[in-house]
């Protein structure tokens, strides 16, 4: 295979599985749309106008990620089952542990759930207006699964994870690869999280720290589980993670308000 194909296929399918990620935003860019009009700045564009600037900043950063996962993914170690069969390998150590990915999604994410109604039964104020976890659209889940199950890892951790880990094996001469990993891990998980931080520009300013230090926890540490899961096993093990941690948000929430009432707002 030439260096050229070694590239260019993968590229282009992985781009394709990230750009299904981005088309799942359409259905429900009204919401985003509306939002940015409340803003004082907001560009005096029409609606087509400013959908096309909400799509083109992630779509800009998902093809500049997957060419960095692309090119350095292996570099650095990482595994993509599909890279690995796009270039006519057989996906190696990567393969298997299905089950024990699920558990540990499941784990964390209602352990996450959790902890978001009881910072929402804390500070009932600071979360008004703001849904819960459950309280999405068929538009809303279609992006969980798509975007935030595929396309955000592609981001986050095919690009980011990689590159930073590249860089740091690199810096160190390969040494100390446990500590460089766990780096890489602990600051594209940072990256996911402050990535969610947007969603509350509208809020006032008094919830805003509580909802910011909510947002950055939560996220961080299933930032954490999906990036140690890419770094132990592969990519798509770190996709299906985060895509059971928004199942088992709609699942886990009514269920931890059933055992306990008094955690709702």
């Amino acid at each position: 295979m030439s260096a050229t194909d070694r590239f260019l296929k993968p590229f282009l399918a992985l781009s394709g599985l990230g750009l299904a990620g981005i088309a799942s935003l359409v259905p429900v860019l009204g919401e985003s749309i509306a939002r940015l009009r409340r803003m004082p700045d907001a560009p005096d564009l029409p609606d087509a106008g400013l959908a096309a600037l909400l799509l083109v900043q992630p779509t800009a950063l998902l093809l500049a990620a997957v060419a960095l996962g692309v090119a350095l993914s292996e570099k650095a170690c990482l595994h993509s089952l599909l890279l690995s069969r796009l270039r006519g390998g057989r996906g190696g150590p990567a393969v298997g542990a299905w089950g024990s990915t699920l558990v540990l999604a499941v784990l964390l994410a209602s352990a996450a759930a959790a902890a978001d109604l009881l910072f929402r039964s804390a500070f009932p104020q600071a979360f008004a207006g703001l849904p819960r976890l459950d309280e999405v659209s068929p538009g809303g889940r279609a992006l969980g699964l798509l975007y935030g199950g595929i396309t955000e890892e592609l981001m986050m951790r095919f690009g980011l994870m990689s590159l930073l880990l590249w860089l740091g094996l690199r810096l160190t001469g390969g040494r100390g690869r446990i500590a460089v990993t766990g780096l890489a891990v602990a600051l594209a998980a940072l990256a996911f999280a402050a990535g969610h931080l947007g969603a509350l520009a509208t809020a006032a300013d008094p919830a805003r720290e509580i909802l910011t230090v909510r947002t950055l926890v939560l996220n961080g540490a299933l930032g954490l589980l999906f990036g140690w899961l890419y770094a132990r096993h592969s990519l798509e093990h770190a996709m299906l993670a985060h895509a059971a941690s928004h199942v088992t948000f709609w699942t886990a929430t009514p269920l931890l308000l059933r055992l306990a009432p008094g955690l709702a707002s």
